[in-house]
């Protein structure tokens, strides 16, 4: 079984992660483990440096939660199951209406995600017209543009 083991510098909420300094690791599954969130033994000197993992076996990206020291050179890591970076490929295949853009240059004007600040303000005159209306009746006239 291969481990590759990586440094994550992405968010977690990213699809497509900028992974760094891949150390593969191989090994043998001596125990029952749980495919979504693993607990796996890992043989190596110090590999808190590490808090991302990829399982070809699974077929799954992962990050590490938590390593445990159980001795000398050997290490409990905790992983779970990172959903985004292991369905991208089906993810970026969705057709989608998208509400919200992180670039705005790109973004529809027309579609009100409420990012955009709107100032509308209002410019009311009050102008007497001498002997144009009666005084029987109330008018308002409305115009727009200078």
């Amino acid at each position: 079984m291969v481990i590759d083991l990586y440094i994550n510098s992405s968010e977690n909420n990213r699809v497509s992660k900028v992974l760094s300094g891949k150390f593969e690791m191989t090994g043998t599954l001596r125990g029952e483990t749980n495919v979504v969130n693993p607990e796996i033994l890992i043989e190596h000197a110090n590999p808190t440096g590490y808090n991302y993992a990829f399982i070809p076996e699974f077929n799954r990206y992962y990050f590490i939660n938590e390593f445990t020291a159980v001795r000398n050179g050997l290490w409990r890591a905790r992983l779970a199951v990172d959903v985004l970076e292991t369905y991208k490929s089906q993810i970026k295949q969705m057709p989608a209406i998208i509400d919200k853009q992180q670039n705005k240059g790109n973004s529809n004007l027309y579609l009100n995600d409420g990012s955009y600040v709107i100032d509308s303000r209002s410019y009311n005159t009050i102008l007497n017209f001498s002997g144009g209306f009666n005084d029987g009746g109330k008018f308002i006239l409305i115009t727009a543009g200078g």
